[in-house]
């Protein structure tokens, strides 16, 4: 034999002494793969990160162009709530601390919104802000009533409150009775300043509750929507 012509004759072919696997690429001996295979690995490899970053791209366009499905979830849904005409917190006479005067909030001929706070609540404050626009708004005619529920706050720490506040709607302290029944028609986050619900009651006694923070303008929709 010609072992000039036949290099694996003389021992020197550069693919001896490696196994041929099904798919036909060459692998050494040692069990490290080779060096044509690590290419095609590392190509591979690159083309799943390109695959699932694409995917990231158009899961964040998909939430960046779904501006109109956020501005839904915004939309403040008011829920129905069932109330006795008669319940202690529609007739029981309350105290405006601001002005003296005594009212009841089933006497009013207009809608009601109704919101227990305390005077070191964060988002009872920002709704309250709110209620400064509402309040300011030539688009309805309504009454806002503020009642604490914070048992350490007397009419004079509220009447200052308001003052610094410079607000300019009723303010009164919520008796016990009064807290009680908004907790058999609210549930128990009527007693939380926090997560207490703004509450809308109409003339006609139809009442229905909102979850805080409501903006003032989307608070003066549903009220005319309502009532």
């Amino acid at each position: 034999m010609d072992t000039e012509r036949n290099p694996a004759a003389r021992g020197d072919d550069p693919n001896a002494g490696q196994r041929v696997p099904d798919d036909g690429r060459r692998v050494p001996d040692d069990g490290r793969r080779a060096p044509d295979d690590r290419w095609n690995r590392s190509v591979g490899r690159r083309n799943v990160l390109q695959a699932v970053g694409g995917g990231s791209v158009v899961a964040l366009a998909g939430c960046i162009g779904d501006d109109d499905g956020d501005d839904d979830e915004d939309e403040p849904d008011p829920e129905a709530v069932d109330v006795d005409p008669d319940a202690t917190w529609r007739t029981t006479t309350l105290e405006d601390v601001t002005t003296g005067e005594e009212f009841a909030i089933a006497d009013f001929d207009r809608p009601v919104v109704v919101h227990t706070f305390t005077r070191g609540c964060a988002a009872c404050h920002s709704q309250q802000r709110d209620f400064d626009d509402l309040d300011g708004s030539d688009g309805v005619d309504v009454e806002i009533v503020d009642l604490t529920i914070d048992p350490a706050t007397d009419t004079d720490d509220l009447r200052s409150y308001v003052d610094d506040n410079e607000f300019d709607w009723r303010f009164g302290v919520s008796p016990e009775p009064v807290i009680g029944s908004l907790v058999s028609d609210f549930g128990q986050d009527a007693a939380s300043a926090a997560r207490s619900p703004v509450v809308v009651t109409c003339p006609d006694g139809e009442t229905y509750r909102l979850d805080k923070v409501v903006n003032a303008e989307p608070l003066e929709s549903v009220i005319a929507d309502v009532c």
